[in-house]
């Protein structure tokens, strides 16, 4: 249990793995911590917001954090990335919220959502958001 985000309420996390933090830190900084984790609400949000994906976030959530294939700077939102994952007929995509060294260090790097993308989309994503890096 551990205080999130620098509101009152303790919420439950699970740890997911850990970030190669180098191609992340050539961009944003130093971060605070290499460690991703979910917390219990963000899991639900998963469930309930794309319930047919659920079961690959947990089968592959935390390979896509620990070997991605792709990760994209979020052009929108401050600080967060797109852990991309190939699959072998679908990709999938961990947002993630990066803590950096200047923030909280009780905080941890948060999944965000997670959802199945179709090759179509990536490419769009792709096209939008800066490549951080990109497996060979």
């Amino acid at each position: 249990m551990y205080n999130i985000w620098g509101s009152d309420k303790v919420v439950e996390i699970r740890p997911l793995g850990k970030l190669d933090t180098k191609p992340l830190e050539e961009e944003f900084g130093r971060l605070g911590t290499d460690e991703v984790v979910v917390t219990a609400e963000r899991f639900e949000h998963i469930r309930k917001n794309h319930p047919q994906d659920i079961e690959l976030f947990e089968k592959f959530g935390e390979a896509a954090i620990q070997s991605p294939d792709i990760i994209l700077k979020d052009q929108l939102n401050e600080n967060t990335v797109f852990i991309i994952k190939k699959l072998e007929d679908t990709n999938i995509n961990v947002v993630i919220r990066l803590i950096l060294e200047t923030d909280e260090q009780e905080h941890k790097n948060s999944v965000m959502t997670f959802y199945r993308i179709r090759t179509k989309n990536l490419v769009k994503l792709e096209k939008k958001h800066k490549t951080l890096y990109k497996k060979e």
